[in-house]
């Protein structure tokens, strides 16, 4: 295991410093200062011609994460009007979600840079997936967890040994979290910021492969639909397609869409201004809470993406659907099948449309 000697630097996505590498949790210093908290992206230096795609961390701490299924679900396309559909399915991950992907680049930072101890504001996938990756590294995992934490997500991430402490809301979490970072020596395994800012981007940057297993399946898709909240799974796959632009892989980046369970993006967006704070009710916990990110904004914005808005109850529907067809899914995911009536019925998708529905988890813990 060893930093990629490749790695040259880290750039600011909203003041483009270039920073050198090193471990940045509360993203570019310049941009916080200037109370515009915003994530960094990193910089390898490749000789031309290279087109493997270049991750942080070489040789990670892996309980083996990564090459998902991507299933061709004809029927379902069918039924929406669409070209052609998949699935990706990342609940094939070793602890059921998208999140090990991160987990297994931003642990291994961890321990190459010298911690102990994780320390990370989750009441759900990412609080399992770094206790699950922090025991296979021999680091303790710290989570701040909300007291309404699903029971089953709270037992999995104890028996994985991580310490818990509980509060009473979501943004109560992120001041215990920034103490433990800031004046206690533990590595940030999630923001702890608000207005927040992306997660470690060692992290997301293990969300790259995504985008490359996508393209060895389906070839180049027009559409994939990513259930979001703070936008760390969108700009990580983002990234990824960015490489196979620059490598000449593919001649134009797919949309992204980003599904949420209600307005915050399209707020954003039209504010000017992703430092807001707009509330809402959920049961889909895995993309909920009142807060987004630059990062989702720049990930829309070079996609020719849009936020996607869509309702528990359409969720559920969707939930059902694909329960028919013998996939289990967490609401947030299932989100992202009902997210694709919305954009057929707006004329973003159409009959010649092939579309990615990235399954983030299949809600075992939900």
């Amino acid at each position: 295991m060893q930093m990629n000697p490749r790695l040259s630097g880290l750039r600011c996505i909203r003041c483009e410093a270039l920073l050198p590498p090193g471990d940045y949790p509360e993203g570019c210093p310049q941009c916080l200062q200037a109370g515009h908290p915003a994530s960094l992206a990193c910089h390898y230096d490749l000789a031309a011609g290279h087109t493997a795609m270049a991750l942080p961390v070489l040789n990670p701490v892996t309980l083996g994460e990564g090459a998902t299924p991507c299933l061709d679900a004809a029927a379902l396309a069918q039924a929406e009007g669409v070209g052609r559909l998949w699935l990706k399915c990342e609940s094939a991950n070793p602890t059921g979600s998208h999140k090990d992907r991160m987990a297994a680049q931003l642990v291994s930072r961890a321990r190459l840079a010298g911690a102990s101890r994780v320390a990370a504001a989750s009441s759900g996938n990412a609080g399992v997936s770094l206790a699950a990756y922090c025991a296979a590294a021999g680091l303790q995992a710290d989570i701040a967890i909300t007291r309404n934490c699903p029971p089953l997500q709270r037992e999995a991430m104890q028996r994985f040994g991580a310490r818990l402490t509980a509060f009473d809301d979501s943004l109560g979490r992120w001041p215990y979290v920034a103490d433990l970072c800031r004046n206690q020596g533990a590595f940030a395994g999630t923001n702890y910021l608000n207005p927040p800012v992306g997660t470690h981007p060692y992290g997301v940057e293990g969300y790259k492969p995504i985008a490359q297993e996508i393209f060895d399946t389906c070839g180049l898709p027009t559409d994939i639909v990513v259930p979001t909240a703070r936008g760390d799974l969108l700009w990580g796959i983002l990234l990824g397609w960015q490489h196979l632009l620059t490598a000449g892989l593919i001649p134009q980046l797919p949309r992204l869409h980003a599904v949420e369970p209600y307005a915050r993006l399209s707020r954003a967006h039209a504010a000017g201004d992703a430092r807001g704070q707009w509330e809402g009710a959920t049961d889909q916990y895995s993309i909920a809470g009142g807060t987004t990110t630059l990062q989702s904004l720049q990930a829309l914005a070079r996609s020719g993406g849009s936020p996607v808005e869509v309702s528990d109850a359409a969720a559920a529907q969707a939930q059902q659907r694909l329960e028919h067809m013998g996939l289990a899914t967490e609401l947030s995911s299932a989100a992202a099948l009902a997210a694709v009536t919305r954009l057929r019925r707006a004329g973003q998708l159409d009959a010649e449309s092939a579309v990615v529905l990235i399954l983030t988890s299949d809600g075992r813990r939900g």
